[in-house]
């Protein structure tokens, strides 16, 4: 397992195949939308304080439904407590968002996220745009949105982007759990899982047809990293990340229990130092299941770098129906470096450069260089 003791002491403080196109504002419905008026309804004029107040009312009561100004741009300029831009979610709480943007104003100072959805807290968002957030020191986590230990959050058809994390989750950071659905984690920015980062054994992330693309991380996890706990990714796009310097992991970093399905984890890039080791597409060193998804046309480059499609570090890895093909790394192997044996069913690791799977300490069973 990569050593990881210092992020894990940072999270301690938080326990306790085609292109994705949205219409954040498009004519379908969401089920929240579409079952009429609700007792709970409050209309939000597009005022940064109105905002505020509405949600500090919803935290006073059960099941509130907050229907904010439709396109609207909620700017905040500072941050309300804390770290946090809004008031903590504490209660259920529905945001319908109508095309709205919640967005750190480009004047603003401090240091701040978007969203945090506390111990207890039940937040579920529609047809939003989650922007701009920026937070800095140690430890700290999602810049967009943090789901803490006990928080659960859904998200559907919205986007969380240009979030800069100094650290951990520039997009999403969860430690309870999040679910999310045809929506866009794009151009966020951190040093560790740039789209989102999960930790916690009890955490859970599942992502449905979305995409995870153009997000930046200085070290590892460009697009997702997933600690611990359980993650899936169905149906989604994780293409187009970047990991600059570190372990690997240009599309996913990954140490929980993760299935990828149906998806596409493809044009991934990992420069790696000297001494570290690869993984262009996927770095993975816990049970990884890859079912009818992509691993293609993803690169790692620097030192030895080496797996540029999967670099694999002690995981139990299954591929069902699935291609890891057209990857590149500076050293052999270019498609896949495992340290142990795959269960590969009607898989197709081929066309990597230099080699698919010669050089590695291990080569799964199959795979012909």
């Amino acid at each position: 397992m990569p050593n990881r003791a210092a992020v894990t002491q940072q999270a301690a403080c938080c326990l306790g195949g085609a292109a994705l196109v949205l219409s954040l504002a498009g004519p379908h419905a969401s089920a929240a939308t579409a079952s009429g008026p609700h007792a709970g309804d409050v209309r939000v004029p597009c005022s940064t304080p109105s905002l505020i107040s509405a949600i500090q009312t919803a935290n006073g009561g059960n099941d509130s439904r907050l229907i904010l100004a439709s396109h609207c741009t909620y700017h905040l300029t500072t941050a309300y407590a804390g770290q946090d831009g809004l008031p903590a979610i504490t209660k259920r709480i529905t945001v319908l968002g109508n095309g709205a943007t919640i967005q750190r104003d480009p004047s603003a100072s401090g240091s701040f996220r978007i969203l945090d959805v506390a111990s207890g807290g039940n937040l579920e968002v529609h047809k939003l745009t989650v922007k701009g957030g920026a937070i800095t020191g140690q430890p700290e986590f999602g810049a967009g949105i943090r789901v803490q230990l006990g928080g659960r959050l859904k998200l559907e058809n919205s986007r969380v982007s240009q979030n800069s994390s100094e650290r951990n989750g520039g997009g999403v950071a969860v430690f309870g759990t999040a679910t999310i659905n045809n929506s866009e984690l794009v151009n966020n920015t951190a040093t560790f899982g740039a789209g989102l980062v999960q930790f916690g054994s009890t955490a859970q992330t599942t992502i449905t047809k979305s995409s995870v693309r153009f997000n930046v991380a200085s070290f590892d996890g460009g697009g997702l990293e997933f600690g611990e706990g359980t993650a899936t990714v169905r149906d989604s796009h994780v293409d187009d990340n970047t990991a600059t310097l570190g372990d690997g992991g240009g599309g996913i970093y990954s140490g929980a229990d993760l299935k990828v399905i149906g998806s596409t984890v493809d044009r991934n890039t990992a420069g790696v130092t000297s001494n570290q080791p690869g993984g262009g597409g996927i770095f993975n060193y816990g049970p990884l299941f890859l079912g009818e998804a992509s691993v293609s046309n993803n690169t790692v480059t620097g030192g030895a770098a080496k797996g540029g499609g999967v670099y694999n570090q002690g995981g139990n890895v299954t591929l069902s129906n699935a291609r890891i093909t057209g990857n590149s790394a500076a050293v052999a192997p270019g498609g896949v470096w495992t340290d142990t044996q795959w269960d590969i069913r009607r898989s197709q690791i081929s066309n990597n450069t230099p080699t698919n799977c010669q050089g590695s300490p291990v080569i799964p069973t199959g795979c012909v260089n």
